[in-house]
């Protein structure tokens, strides 16, 4: 058998082919560089994202700190303090005031012995009170609790104080950080006389339009009261030479109020220098009653007058704040801000095992 060989050959159009496949080619460079393009978007995001994520694990154990801080130095309960955490945050939302400042402030106000309910009321009003422009909020609740305490919180609730502190700002010349950096100092023995923390505000409100700074203010206040406090011969003396008495004027003050007093003091004290030297030897107290009592005498009284009735000032001037585009973008802001802060909880309690086992390694290589 014959072997034989066929031979075909086949000629065509092969352009359409070529064409077809420099397509494709160029299909799949464009396809890869597509995906080489969202590597470096990612590269891009990357770094915002690690910033994003580090500022949220930070505010959430800035938080973590504060809350921490009340259950080991001021020896609330564990479950107690959570349960306070959780309200701090949506207050701190609610009034447009970072959690950490309210933290803080919770801080100071359980420190004063307040707890449960009555704590978050302290805490509440402070942020209120911050919220409309009244300094910062631990600095608020020390004052509000100082007075509490001093006025027993039976007599003085928390959005009384605070109520107080925003008619005094209003009608004198003082920042909240100055009331309550020197009004304490003057509270004990104003609650031990029965001068009201109204007076006490009215009083420290009417000497700052003359000049007189917090400190001072308390001070002469102060001075005024102790004078009144003091008994024995040579005091008993002088107040009979001036027409009075110490156990008078304390009876006054309980039934006409401070601003009273101070006018029976300045008329028995006219022209009667030596009683005034036995009487009030620091100079201090004679310039806190010639303040009082001198030509601004009569707007004096008006604040004395306005200070008499300053229920929900604190909630009032919050309500009004509260509709301005400041206050809404604040709040807008701080409630993203808290949000993170929650997130940085949450990743917290998620890496913590993972970064404590880095650093053990780290630990045993080096």
């Amino acid at each position: 058998m014959a072997d034989s060989k066929l031979r075909v050959q086949l000629i065509g159009d092969a352009s359409r082919l070529n064409s077809s496949l420099n397509t494709a080619s160029a299909r799949l460079k464009k396809f890869g560089g597509s995906v080489k393009n969202i590597g470096a978007s990612m590269q891009k995001f990357a770094l915002p994202l690690a910033l994003a994520g580090g500022a949220a694990i930070k505010m959430g154990v800035d938080f973590d700190k504060s809350m921490t801080k009340i259950k080991s130095l001021v020896g609330v309960a564990g479950d107690a303090v959570d349960e306070m955490g959780k309200q701090a945050r949506q207050m701190a939302i609610e009034t447009g005031i970072s959690s950490t400042k309210a933290a803080d402030a919770l801080f100071f106000i359980t420190s004063a012995g307040l707890r449960g309910e009555e704590a978050m009321q302290v805490l509440n009003a402070s942020l209120k009170a911050s919220a409309v422009g009244l300094g910062e909020v631990a600095n608020i609740a020390d004052l509000a609790t100082s007075a509490m305490n001093a006025y027993g919180s039976d007599t003085l609730t928390a959005s009384g104080a605070t109520d107080v502190l925003v008619a005094a700002v209003r009608e004198g010349k003082l920042s909240a950080e100055e009331l309550a950096g020197s009004m304490g100092s003057v509270l004990p023995t104003a609650s031990a006389l029965g001068v009201s923390f109204n007076d006490v505000g009215a009083a420290m409100a009417a000497m700052s339009r003359t000049g007189t700074d917090a400190a001072q203010g308390a001070t002469q206040l102060n001075a005024i009261l102790m004078g009144i406090t003091k008994t024995g011969p040579a005091q008993d003396k002088a107040f009979k030479a001036m027409g009075l008495s110490a156990a008078g004027l304390r009876k006054e003050i309980k039934e006409k109020g401070l601003l009273s007093v101070i006018k029976t003091l300045k008329t028995g004290l006219d022209g009667n220098t030596k009683a005034a030297t036995v009487l009030f030897p620091n100079i201090r107290a004679l310039k806190g009653v010639l303040d009082l009592t001198g030509k601004g005498a009569a707007a004096n009284a008006v604040i004395f007058k306005n200070m008499e009735n300053v229920l929900n000032d604190t909630q009032k001037a919050f309500d009004k704040n509260a509709q301005s585009a400041g206050f809404k973008l604040t709040k807008a802001l701080n409630t993203a801000k808290e949000s993170f802060s929650q997130m940085g909880a949450v990743l917290l309690k998620s890496l913590l095992p993972l970064i404590q086992d880095l650093a053990g390694v780290v630990t045993r290589v080096f």
